[in-house]
């Protein structure tokens, strides 16, 4: 009889537990690389080690260890790589309807964001606590680089905001913002050295 009470005691939190887990969420795309240990973290749940194949799912707090590298495809042909100690969370992924768009928030570390050239591109937003980018159809790296934040356009044009301030960019073009809550510099054409060492951060 008590064995019976305790079952049924448990059977509520049973039931909440798929909310809490993986079925109620959106997947959104999978890791198809990983090299180091990387996670996702949703809701104060425990951390699901990620490895290739592996789910991402709507509202993922995807994060990397140190010396961490990880390559995630979205829905619609984007891939994300993001370098060590970086985290990343999918807020919107809509590619169909009147209301398509893509929101990325990133909290910390390097990131290349990549997405082959279309016709119809979707919009896409992503922030960061230094900016603020909007992304047109593009190939395009974000993150801390040489002791400040920076931006560099491989293909396509992204808009950088940040202070109230905007910066258009076309491929080969960088900017830089020297910190968080400053506005960005001038928009500069990057060398191959500067480029390189941007590129090896999520490589």
């Amino acid at each position: 009889m008590a064995l019976h009470r305790r079952i049924l005691s448990l059977l509520p939190l049973l039931a909440l537990a798929p909310r809490a887990g993986l079925g109620d969420r959106a997947r959104v795309g999978e890791v198809s690389d990983v090299t180091g240990e990387a996670e996702a973290h949703f809701s104060g749940g425990p951390p699901r080690a990620l490895s290739p194949a592996a789910a991402l799912l709507m509202d993922d707090l995807i994060r990397t260890g140190a010396s961490a590298r990880l390559v995630g495809l979205l829905e619609g042909g984007i891939e994300i790589r993001l370098g060590e100690r970086a985290s990343l969370r999918v807020d919107a992924l809509t590619l169909r309807g009147p209301r398509t768009g893509v929101a990325l928030r990133v909290f910390d570390g390097p990131v290349l964001y990549d997405r082959p050239p279309q016709r119809m591109p979707t919009p896409v937003t992503m922030t960061l606590p230094w900016a603020r980018i909007g992304v047109r159809g593009t190939r395009f790296f974000a993150g801390p680089l040489d002791g400040r934040y920076a931006v560099f356009v491989a293909r396509g044009r992204v808009e950088v905001e940040a202070a109230g301030v905007r910066r258009d960019l076309a491929a080969g073009d960088g900017v830089d913002v020297p910190e968080i809550g400053a506005p960005p510099g001038p928009v500069v054409r990057w060398g191959e050295p500067r480029v390189a060492r941007a590129m090896a951060l999520v490589a």
